[in-house]
């Protein structure tokens, strides 16, 4: 290696050194009483919300920046809005800066606080805040809104909304009404009861060892899987993007894909509707061994196969278009506009 190489590398490690010693933190702390609904706003970083033993909602917000100045410039305060809800934000400078860097951002353009800015990896000023949020160990009425960045809730339990723009949610051992919606990002929620909403423009919504009432998932263009989920009415609803379940629970399912394969476990004996829909997508469909059923299907262009031996074949027009067996069995109509349907037995 030459000199002038050694050189280089020195150089480069000299500005590295230079630009994580001129990082700064600060902290900031809030409590407040928690007697009806409320938010906590964060545009950038990381938020987790766990259950504390308090009866005070408390916010920590550990506030990263490239100088002093920029970090002595945020606050965390509560702000004014709507009487029946109170909220708590991340108060970021925007009256002097529009562009902000969160180093694990990709490009986004979101509305905080009123005002219209950008954060990205690259451009912008170096600002942004860790929050930790604690909250009473009973039931809520709170929505935590982390624009930009990782949002996570755990033992929550309430009416939840957590809410991102661009980034992955992560929820584990909630219940109540929980809602988890993000512009751009994957969710994740598991060991939960109650009932649940997914909400993703593009991202996957993936739901496991869920117990409850209702689940509906919705993705823009993203795959929707479910496992040992049991609920009373499940909906998954893709524009773009696989649906796929294993031990699958339910009374009432309504799946829809635009492009995408469906492939469902059914698990139980309370399946009592089932309606399966896929533009361009083979549906594969395994259900109990001694499962009733009365299939009907709208095939466009595809196979039906129904590996029940013992299944009664209905045709209309000379084309098999169902099966039926037993009696008083769950009533499943499948449409595909493109793809074939398989009907099993579950092994």
């Amino acid at each position: 290696m030459t000199r002038g190489a050694v050189s280089g590398f020195a150089i480069v490690a000299a500005l590295a050194a230079g630009i994580a010693q001129s990082e700064v933190s600060r902290e900031l702390r809030l409590s407040i009483p928690v007697s009806g609904s409320v938010t906590v706003e964060n545009l950038a970083g990381r938020m987790t919300i766990v259950p504390g033993d308090g009866d005070e909602l408390t916010i920590v917000a550990i506030v990263h920046a490239e100088s002093d100045e920029l970090a002595a410039a945020v606050r965390l305060a509560e702000v004014s809005g709507s009487t029946l809800v109170r909220t708590v934000r991340v108060i970021y400078p925007t009256a002097t800066h529009r562009r902000f860097r969160y180093p694990h951002a990709g490009r986004s353009q979101v509305e905080y606080g009123g005002e219209r800015v950008t954060v990205s990896g690259t451009g912008g000023v170096l600002l942004w805040a860790e929050v930790a949020v604690t909250v009473p160990r009973r039931d809520v009425d709170a929505t935590f809104r982390n624009l930009v960045g990782t949002l996570s809730g755990e033992g929550l339990s309430g009416r939840i909304l957590l809410d991102a723009a661009a980034g992955d949610i992560h929820g584990r051992n909630l219940a109540g009404k929980v809602t988890a919606d993000t512009g751009s990002g994957d969710v994740l929620v598991e060991g939960s009861r109650g009932s649940l909403v997914c909400d993703t423009g593009s991202g996957g919504c993936e739901v496991r060892q869920f117990d409850g009432n209702r689940v509906r998932c919705d993705t823009g263009s993203g795959t929707i899987d479910l496992a040992d989920v049991r609920a009373t009415r499940v909906e998954a609803d893709a524009g773009s993007g696989d649906i796929r379940s294993a031990g699958l629970d339910a009374e009432d399912i309504t799946v829809s894909t635009g492009s995408g394969s469906v492939e469902l476990g059914i698990a139980g004996t309370r399946l009592a509707r089932a309606q399966l829909d896929t533009g361009s997508g083979d549906v594969e469909l395994s259900l109990p061994p001694d499962a009733a059923f009365e299939l009907l299907t709208d095939i466009g262009s595809g196979d039906l196969v129904c590996r029940f031996a013992d299944a009664r074949a209905t045709v209309e027009h000379r084309l098999v278009v169902g099966y039926t067996r037993g009696s008083g069995g769950a009533l499943i109509d499948v449409d595909t506009g493109s793809g074939s349907v398989i009907v099993r037995p579950a092994t």
